[in-house]
């Protein structure tokens, strides 16, 4: 298992005040240190339209995940040289690779809170790396991934091309499946450091911590 963290914050339908004011504190911290909006570093707004090479006359690829997912980043900002509270990590399934954080959706593989890129491709100034979203069967709606550097002024992109995504959107499953979802994508980084996902679902809010490094 990797380090602990105490930033793993949950959130569900009996939200409390006090959350609610951690959540302002963290995006009040984000604003003064004067972080660029992702737009500025090329980052175009997202879909799911990103499932659909090849497909693109399906419904499917001209909708968005919900916007009451789009709740306030609660991402904290670090110093420079401050260590990285990594999210714990650890094995959630035979079936797949070492994932971060508390779920019920988790990104692979991070063993012990670490996402290392040595040998990753670039385009556009930013890396390729491979992440598998995996999801516990017991949440079957739809998913929003956003996240940026902790310790600098970096956003995270997502997908392919030489301008990322901003955001990674999931669509939900049917009813009737029953078992884990994964899906393939790419997170996109520009340089090393401590990054912050945030994953929200119509149940849940998670924010996890990694190292990302050669």
């Amino acid at each position: 298992m990797g380090e602990s963290t105490g930033l793993e914050l949950r959130c569900d339908s009996r939200c409390t005040s006090a959350v609610a004011a951690l959540a302002a504190l963290f995006a009040s911290a984000a604003l003064a240190a004067g972080y660029p909006p992702p737009s500025s570093q090329g980052l175009r707004p997202g879909s799911y339209a990103w499932l659909c090479v090849g497909g693109e006359d399906e419904p499917i690829c001209h909708q968005h995940a919900p916007a009451r997912l789009r709740r306030p980043l609660r991402l904290p900002v670090l110093a420079p040289g401050t260590p990285c509270p990594r999210s714990r990590s650890g094995r959630v399934s035979e079936s797949f690779g070492i994932a971060l954080g508390p779920g019920p959706v988790y990104p692979v593989p991070f063993p012990g809170g670490v996402y290392h890129y040595a040998g990753a491709r670039s385009e556009g100034g930013w890396l390729y790396t491979k992440v598998l979203w995996i999801g516990r069967p017991r949440y079957r709606g739809p998913i929003l991934i956003r996240g940026r550097q902790l310790d600098g002024r970096n956003w995270l992109g997502f997908e392919s091309g030489a301008r990322p995504l901003a955001d990674l959107q999931i669509p939900p499953v049917p009813s009737s499946f029953r078992g884990w979802r994964n899906s393939p994508s790419y997170t996109r980084a520009r340089r090393p450091g401590c990054y912050g996902y945030q994953i929200d679902g119509t149940s849940f809010s998670r924010v996890i911590v990694f190292n990302f490094e050669p």
